[in-house]
C-alpha cells in the first residue's frame, strides 16, 4: 500500500493507475493537492501509481522537485527500495510531502 500526506492535510491513499496533480491554481479543480506556496508552479508535479511503483513527474519549468533531499527533473521510478523505515520524502517547491509504504509500492 502506498498513501501520501501533506502537512495539515489528511492522508491519502494512492491507488494504481491513480494520477495525482500537485499544483499551485486554486482554480484548478483537477489538482488533487493545491497550495498557494510561490515556490509552486500552477501546475507543478504528477504522481502515478503503476504496477511497477511510483512514476513522479516534474511537470513544472522552473520549480523544483525532491526525492529524498535529490532534486529530480524528468520522469523518475520510486520504488520501495527509496523508502526510509517506509517513508519516502518529496518536495515540491518548499512544500514537503511524506509517501507512507507499507509492504510492497505494488500490492
Amino acid at each position: 500500500m502506498a498513501s501520501i500526506t501533506f502537512k495539515n492535510r489528511p492522508t491519502e491513499v494512492l491507488h494504481t493507475y491513480q494520477v495525482w496533480r500537485i499544483g499551485s491554481n486554486v482554480n484548478d479543480k483537477s489538482l488533487n493537492y493545491c497550495h498557494p506556496d510561490k515556490s509552486l508552479d500552477k501546475f507543478h508535479a504528477s504522481l502515478t501509481r503503476s504496477e511497477k511503483g511510483l512514476f513522479l513527474v516534474n511537470e513544472s519549468r522552473h520549480g523544483s522537485v525532491s526525492v529524498n533531499g535529490e532534486r529530480v527533473g524528468g520522469p523518475v521510478l520510486i520504488t520501495y527500495r527509496d523508502a526510509i523505515n517506509g517513508i519516502v520524502k518529496l518536495r515540491f517547491g518548499r512544500v514537503e510531502g511524506y509517501l507512507r509504504v507499507s509492504g510492497s509500492i505494488t500490492g
